[in-house]
């Protein structure tokens, strides 16, 4: 009996699951601040006064402005043996903001710029008196060390948790310590400052 044999043929389909991978690029960045972000709102004023200058600049007469924005007595006067401040509406200290810092980073204040300011008229003539600025203090309004008086041995301006700290600047002002033959003008003097404040 002759037997027929078929062939059977099988195929196996192999799928190879191989490691194929991909890239992609990417960067890095940081942004350096290292300078706080100062904002001034209120300049200095010492309001508006009565003043005779010694004519031989040997006596001074001086006003000092709280740097306590809500002071009882928001400044106070000396006069010279021949000069003279009279109070006739109270000036107010000068307010900033400082944002943008490390939060709760502790802060320095540097005097303003010259240390000893001058106060001009816009018209200063020759002979002419005129008001010589000095004696720094600031108040912190703001943050962890709010309603204390800033210490420059051990500084005490430290930011809040949101890296914001506000403080105010009083100083005081006297009549000229040079000789004058001419009075004070019924007009404002003026003087511009620089303060610095950092990490």
């Amino acid at each position: 009996m002759k037997l027929s044999s078929t062939l059977l043929a099988v195929s196996v389909a192999v799928c190879s699951f191989g490691a194929y991978a991909t890239s992609e690029s990417f960067s890095a960045t940081v942004k350096i601040q290292n300078t706080v972000i100062l904002t001034k709102g209120d300049d200095l004023n010492f309001g508006t006064i009565r003043a005779v200058a010694d004519p031989t600049g040997a006596s001074q007469a001086s006003l000092t402005i709280s740097p306590n924005p809500d002071a009882d007595i928001k400044s106070s006067k000396t006069d010279g043996a021949n000069a003279l401040i009279s109070i006739i509406e109270e000036g107010s200290p000068a307010t900033f903001t400082v944002s943008d810092v490390v939060p709760n980073a502790r802060l320095t204040i540097s005097d303003p710029s010259p240390s000893l300011g001058r106060l001009e008229s816009n018209s200063q003539g020759l002979n002419e008196p005129q008001f010589e600025v000095n004696d720094w203090q600031y108040f912190i309004t703001s943050g962890t060390s709010e309603n204390q008086p800033y210490d420059s041995a051990s500084p005490n301006l430290i930011a809040d948790e949101k890296g914001e700290v506000g403080f105010a600047i009083g100083a005081t002002l006297s009549t000229y310590s040079q000789a004058s033959s001419e009075p004070y003008k019924d007009v404002e003097y003026t003087g511009t400052f620089q303060i610095e404040v950092a990490y």
